[in-house]
């Protein structure tokens, strides 16, 4: 099997049947090829073919990303991309066994996700909108995707993803389009209906921005740019940045709303199977790391009123 075909052939298989989405695709190839890179000293038409490619040359492989200092997050990526890879290879008979069965993860330690308290989230979320009489059609978009964001805890790409028709007003929900494609409906507060709202009502002034070359699809998104197209990602890091550098809350990112719903849920007494649920969660375990952070502000709160928190 030549090594070129095996990766398109994964790839393709990756996009087609299971739907995963292009930046994840960019990634597993760029994995793949250091990977090849790897075993070819630089050179990939020195690489040998997928068959003789077993457990030693993956532990070589991780002990010199471990030797260059890679993190040991990027290094299980990067151990996630071939077990995909080799696993493919071994369902469709073109390896004889999947050598990455005998190699174990890297251990790396589990850092505390970072997250915004209650006040500064509020802050970050109206910020958009402490103008109301100056509001531009961007400042009431940007106003509504950060409570939609920290209302549901969505993903950014969910975000992006959304059409007109995935919002639901009267159920005060989206349906969204999660990790993986999996379909999932998530639900939202009224402050974010109404910012939503708000929003829908001046959206036809950027969609008259638009061009007669867009995808006709384009204009169902629910989130515009100001040309008129679907705000990207990137678009959104950069409208979160701006809102951060101005009321100075250090490094925030959209991701940082996610991370502030489940923790405030958790802190006002959510069951954790719901948070599990409502973040897309596969495992519970993956949801359980929201609990540490409730713990510690638990024990922080004790330690600073509880009379005999301490010995005086």
């Amino acid at each position: 099997m030549d090594l070129k075909q095996a990766r398109r052939m994964f790839l393709e298989a990756l996009r087609t049947e299971r739907h995963r989405a292009e930046n994840t695709l960019l990634a597993y190839g760029r994995d793949l090829d250091q990977f090849f890179c790897y075993l070819g000293d630089g050179n990939l038409s020195n690489c040998p073919p997928v068959t003789e490619m077993g457990v030693q040359e993956i532990r070589g492989f991780v002990a010199y990303l471990m030797e260059q200092r890679v993190s040991a997050r990027s290094v299980n990526r990067k151990l996630s991309a071939l077990r995909g890879f080799f696993e493919y290879l071994f369902q469709h008979g073109m390896i004889a066994a999947d050598p990455t069965q005998a190699v174990d993860s890297v251990k790396q330690i589990k850092r505390l996700p970072v997250f915004l308290d209650e006040e500064r989230a509020n802050r970050l979320v109206e910020s958009p909108s402490t103008n109301p009489a100056r509001e531009e059609v961007l400042q009431i978009r940007d106003a509504a995707m950060f409570e939609v964001l920290y209302a549901s805890g969505m993903r950014v790409s969910s975000l992006v993803g959304l059409n007109v028709e995935d919002y639901f007003p009267a159920e005060r929900s989206f349906q969204i389009r999660a990790k993986g494609g999996r379909q999932q409906t998530v639900p939202v507060g009224e402050p974010a209906c109404e910012a939503v709202d708000r929003y829908l009502a001046r959206r036809p002034e950027l969609l008259g921005k638009q061009h007669g070359d867009e995808d006709p699809a384009e204009r169902h998104a629910l989130f515009l740019n100001r040309s008129g197209g679907r705000i990207t990602a990137r678009g959104v890091q950069l409208r979160v940045r701006r809102y951060v550098l101005s009321l100075g809350l250090g490094k925030v990112t959209p991701h940082t709303f996610r991370h502030s719903c489940a923790t405030h849920l958790l802190d006002h007494g959510a069951d954790l199977r719901f948070v599990q649920e409502l973040l897309g969660h596969a495992s519970l375990s993956t949801t359980q790391i929201y609990t540490h952070v409730t713990l510690s502000r638990i024990q922080e709160v004790y330690r600073n009123n509880h009379p005999r928190s301490e010995e005086k």
